[in-house]
């Protein structure tokens, strides 16, 4: 009976152990190149020229309460990810977003919570519903097709296999006898 009570205040004392941090202010940016994670679909967006949207992506980023903290377990891995480029292509800093969560990299790669409210105002942001991609994995937005559709293979019918029939037994071989 007290392990199972220890259970839950261990977990309860080990919550509290991230510190909230307030990061440095997103630099301004010309570029913001968007990218995704390994292995999940792209996105239609590539790049960001537009200095309203780029603005308006750094204000989205600053207005931020400031929740940043670095899990215990390690950073998040973001899903869709913002790389913001200054003058002369010089990095000004990546943001990155995933289910529940935002993420940015200041020295270190902190994290904090994300409603499904802030994400679809991000969705709004670069203009499409993220949050649908983030929940389905798929992008709304359709892509053309730029590889050929996969031809099935034809459906083979097998050909059954003869049943087995038993092999005589040998005839009963007298014993021989030797001298």
């Amino acid at each position: 009976m007290r392990k199972s009570s220890f259970i839950p205040i261990f977990c309860l004392l080990l919550s509290g152990c991230g510190t909230h941090e307030s990061l440095p202010a997103q630099e301004p940016a010309d570029v913001v190149r968007v990218t995704t994670l390994a292995g999940l679909p792209g996105l239609p967006l590539k790049d960001i020229r537009e200095k309203e949207r780029a603005a308006a992506l750094v204000s989205f980023v600053n207005s931020l309460p400031s929740r940043w903290s670095v899990p215990w377990y390690g950073p998040q891995i973001g899903w869709v990810y913002f790389e913001f480029y200054g003058k002369r292509g010089a990095s000004a800093g990546t943001f990155c977003v995933g289910p529940g969560f935002f993420g940015r990299v200041a020295g270190k790669s902190y994290s904090e919570g994300a409603s499904r409210g802030e994400i679809e105002e991000l969705g709004k942001i670069i203009g499409m519903d993220l949050w649908a991609y983030l929940t389905t994995n798929e992008p709304v937005q359709k892509q053309e097709q730029t590889v050929a559709p996969i031809t099935p293979i034809p459906r083979v019918t097998p050909i059954p296999h003869p049943t087995p029939t038993p092999h005589p037994t040998p005839a009963a071989v007298a014993p021989t006898r030797h001298p």
